[in-house]
C-alpha cells in the first residue's frame, strides 16, 4: 500500500469504527436542555455554516433550474437544495445540533 493511500485510508477505518456509537442518541439525550458548550458552538458555528449552505443551496437551485423544470422536479430540489438547509438554520431551537428531520418535534 503506498503512503497516499495509507494516509486516506487509516483514517477513513478510523471513522468507520468509531462513528457508530458516536452518532447513537438516546432518549435522555435528546430531552435534555443542551450545555452552554453546545449553545456557542451552534451560534458561532454550525448556524453560520448552515446559512452558507442555504446560500450556496439557493445559487445551486437557480443554477439547475434549467434542468429540473422540464423534468419536473423543481419541487424536490428546491426541497432539497434550500428547504432543509433554510429549516436546519432558522427553525432548529438554539444548542439542538440534531437536524429538524431527525427531531421532528422540537422544530415546530
Amino acid at each position: 500500500m503506498s503512503r497516499w493511500q495509507k494516509t486516506i485510508v487509516i483514517p477513513a477505518l478510523a471513522l468507520v469504527v468509531a462513528a457508530p456509537p458516536v452518532l447513537a442518541l438516546d432518549q435522555e439525550q435528546i430531552r435534555r436542555e443542551p450545555s452552554t458548550n453546545e449553545v456557542l458552538a451552534d451560534g458561532l458555528i454550525a448556524r453560520p455554516l448552515a446559512l452558507i449552505g442555504t446560500v450556496i443551496g439557493a445559487a445551486a437551485f437557480i443554477v439547475t433550474l434549467p434542468f429540473t423544470v422540464p423534468s419536473k422536479s423543481t419541487d424536490r430540489a428546491a426541497e432539497t437544495l434550500v428547504a432543509k438547509p433554510a429549516r436546519y438554520t432558522f427553525k432548529r431551537p438554539i444548542g439542538q445540533l440534531d437536524s429538524c428531520e431527525t427531531l421532528p418535534e422540537t422544530c415546530r
